[in-house]
């Protein structure tokens, strides 16, 4: 399908979408009780076979999730990568896929940034403040969403705004410099509802790189400071449609130690003056109607993503990298959807639709090495994709559950690409008992930089890109079950997982320099499990434990930093009214990792175990009292090697709500 045929199609689409009077219906179904995450149009969750987890803006509340990533953290099958403490870059493993394997959104606009090495979404500085909700759908998802999709999708869904007008301004102070404040109002006037927050997020951080890499340097801290600005507005058009818009500004300026080298090339790790400053903007649109009875449901979509990332660092003597460098790189994200759910009889649901984006990314800047030699990383590439996709979904009995989903892709760069999902459930109301099952097959295209980028680093020496790079593919299953007890007070499940990556894409050195190859097959495997018990109506907790094996025919950077056992715990208790204790613990093996300081092809780190724990305590209608320890044993540890996250914190917090 060309380009001019698909915007037509979406012009017509739009057009019908607006011009079509709609016969409206009545929704009884909660936000709670459905999966955003599951295709053209939310679907209960009863009838998801998938493995999913849905993190509310309650459990963001209960445990005071600092960050996405620390929400994230909690999530069976995942294990999320800071090169860190606040701010620094950070990665998602999904089930032992590559970082640049799930695919990201906001608000269904993919955040995977073009111009990052593979790919990959950074969840880094991610505002909190305006999370409705966070959903994770673990196992193949090339059939809905196309690339990137293989390990599983990560959507986050911002607040809407509700029918009585709301404002809460909260600050936020603690050790290590900490200052964070956010302020956010939302309502409803004349049928347009609105939600609307701005946030600022600083810390001086901890310093990064650990002792035994510093040297005789002394420590500096690393700091961070964000700025986020969110908005989102729905809005009839007449009586015949819902709009909604939504916009996302974020801006941070981090402190980083990436790595350098003195006058006698060896190599500095403690940095002093290196910083990147990122921004990421999104912009997302959709119209949406219903009609026939509510049994045809379209809607048109566009979005926009840019992210620019600028990192430099201007020598300051033998005491830190003689070598100086300024490099900025852009990444491009732009979407058309015509999405269509329609309900072929009572139980029988299809869904058809086209899609098309467009990927950019652009590199500039210099890095001196000194003595007239000077290289700039110049690069410009665009790529585009189109695709048609339809799914059927069986409802029988209410107990017998089928989604059957097929996409045709048509990449600019590569040869087309057919992806499906088969996924039935069943569930024996009498025993509150409920299997599940999926198989699916899916692709990762090369990234821009991967095929186009040409990068210098501090040793002279050149990543070259390889425009012959072939698509990743994949296959991949899980069967599980979820069992409950004692009138669902106790819940417990496990699922097996397996994929086949074929053509995995590794970074190799070819003489001096580096480029991208298709590697041989790449496969894991593993059981997510989980015990969730209501004690009282006032404790609740919730045990997940995963395990992943990993096994690949060549020993490449695909097989690192994918922990084979993943531990959780999750509690809170509610003594009073208005009164909340929570903790969250997380035990980790990372098993093996590369290291910084290239001594060793692999290290096998220790595990560590993270306990974080908080209180909230409502004073009056009006204010909240907030405390939270991150760290609280102090645990020393380094989530990627050579990069030391933050040690034991303190904060405490007041909000206000009028």
């Amino acid at each position: 399908m060309n380009n001019s045929h698909f915007g037509a199609l979406c012009i017509s689409a739009l057009t019908l979408a607006l011009t079509t009077a709609p016969a409206h219906a009545d929704e009884t179904i909660t936000t709670q009780e459905l999966l955003i995450t599951s295709g053209a149009e939310a679907r209960p969750t009863k009838e998801i076979a998938s493995s999913y987890t849905i993190i509310s803006a309650k459990d963001i509340e209960t445990y005071q999730y600092r960050d996405v990533v620390a929400a994230l953290q909690t999530v069976p099958g995942l294990q999320v990568v800071r090169s860190g403490g606040a701010g620094q870059i950070a990665s998602v493993f999904t089930r032992g896929a590559n970082s640049n394997q799930t695919l990201v959104m906001v608000n269904g606009l993919a955040i995977n940034d073009p111009s990052s090495p593979g790919g990959a979404a950074n969840l880094a500085n991610i505002p909190m403040e305006n999370i409705e909700r966070i959903e994770v759908v673990r196992g193949a998802q090339s059939a809905l969403y196309g690339s990137q999709a293989i390990g599983g999708v990560i959507n986050i869904i911002t607040k809407s705004g509700g029918d009585t007008p709301v404002s809460t301004a909260k600050v936020e102070a603690g050790t290590l410099g900490t200052i964070n404040t956010s302020a956010s109002t939302s309502g409803k006037v004349l049928g347009t509802d609105y939600f609307l927050s701005a946030s600022r997020d600083a810390t001086d951080g901890n310093d990064v790189t650990p002792t035994y890499l510093r040297g005789t340097q002394t420590k500096e801290k690393d700091s961070n400071e964000a700025y986020g600005i969110s908005g989102k507005v729905g809005f009839p058009i007449g009586d015949i449609a819902k709009s909604n818009l939504s916009i996302q500004y974020t801006s941070a300026n981090t402190d980083i130690d990436d790595s350098g080298d003195d006058a006698f090339f060896t190599p500095v790790y403690e940095n002093y003056n290196n910083q990147i400053k990122t921004t990421r903007l999104l912009i997302g649109g959709d119209v949406s109607g219903s009609y026939f009875n509510n049994r045809w449901r379209p809607k048109f979509s566009a979005g926009l993503v840019r992210t620019i990332s600028n990192s430099y660092d201007y020598a300051a003597g033998a005491d830190d990298s003689v070598y100086s460098y300024q490099l900025g790189y852009s990444g491009d994200t732009k979407t058309l959807a015509f999405d269509n759910a329609f309900d072929l009889t009572e139980n029988i649901g299809l869904t058809f639709g086209e899609s098309y984006s467009e990927d950019s990314y652009a590199a500039n800047g210099y890095r001196d090495f000194t003595g007239g030699f000077v290289i700039a990383p110049n690069t410009d590439a665009e790529t585009s994709t189109s695709a048609t996709y339809l799914g059927v979904n069986f409802n029988i009995n209410d107990s017998f559950f089928l989604t059957l989903s097929g996409r045709y892709d048509v990449p600019e760069d590569f040869d087309n690409r057919f992806s499906y999902t088969i996924a039935p459930a069943y569930e024996i109301a009498s025993t509150n008992t409920r299997f599940m099952a999926s198989y699916g097959t899916g692709f990762k295209a090369p990234s821009l930089y991967q095929m186009f980028g040409f990068d210098p680093n501090s040793f002279g020496n050149f990543y070259i890109g390889n425009p012959n790079l072939k698509p990743e593919t994949s296959k991949s299953w899980d069967a599980g079950f979820e069992q409950g007890l004692l009138d669902d007070k106790l819940r417990l499940g496990a699922t097996w997982f397996h994929s086949d990556i074929k053509d995995a894409i590794s970074i190799v050195f070819i003489g001096f320099d580096s480029t991208a190859i298709n590697s041989d097959e790449l496969s894991s495997e593993g059981l997510e499990t989980f015990i969730s018990y209501d004690v009282t109506t006032r404790i609740s907790t919730r045990i997940d434990y995963t395990y992943t094996l990993i096994d690949a025919d060549i020993y490449t950077t695909t097989m690192t930093r994918r922990p084979r056992h993943k531990i959780g715990f999750t509690a809170d208790w509610r003594p009073l009214d208005g009164t909340v204790l929570s903790t969250n613990v997380q035990w980790v093996d990372p098993y093996r990792d590369v290291p910084r300081d290239g001594f060793g092809y692999y290290v096998y780190p220790a595990p560590y175990t993270v306990v974080n724990v908080a209180l909230s305590q409502k004073l009056t209608d009006a204010l909240t009292l907030t405390a939270r320890i991150n760290n609280l044993l102090d645990q020393k540890y380094e989530p990627a090697h050579g990069f030391e996250a933050a040690g034991i914190e303190a904060l405490a917090g007041l909000a206000v709500t009028f």
